[in-house]
């Protein structure tokens, strides 16, 4: 199964609620929110950078494409994603590996004298 590396960060262009009860309310929503998808869904883990609006997820190795979309636009408008596919290592490499071996054949069998 594939696994995702998603970027995340606030978006900056919705003011926060002007009433500072709301503000509470609407954090403690998201914080709900948050421990709910780390534990049902495809999040396996959800870090901040020290700045605090912006920081990195990382899914389940049994996340599908449906669910990582679903679980982000639950919190859509109020955070903007950047989502990769990843390959993991050394499976990465193995993969590198094949294609650079297949790249020096084919170069080899150009420059072999006809």
């Amino acid at each position: 199964m594939p696994q995702f590396f998603i970027l995340w960060k606030q978006n900056a262009s919705i003011p926060p609620a002007a009433d500072p009860m709301q503000q509470v309310m609407q954090v403690e929503g998201f914080l709900g929110l948050m421990r709910h998808q780390l534990a049902d869904g495809s999040l396996k883990e959800v870090h901040a950078y020290l700045e605090g609006d912006k920081g990195y997820a990382i899914t389940k190795e049994t996340a599908t494409e449906e669910k990582v979309y679903a679980d982000l636009q639950a919190w859509q408008p109020w955070v903007l994603f950047e989502v990769h596919r990843t390959v993991p290592f050394p499976k990465g490499i193995e993969i590198s590996l094949e294609v650079v071996k297949a790249r020096a054949q084919m170069m080899k069998q150009q420059k072999a004298p006809a």
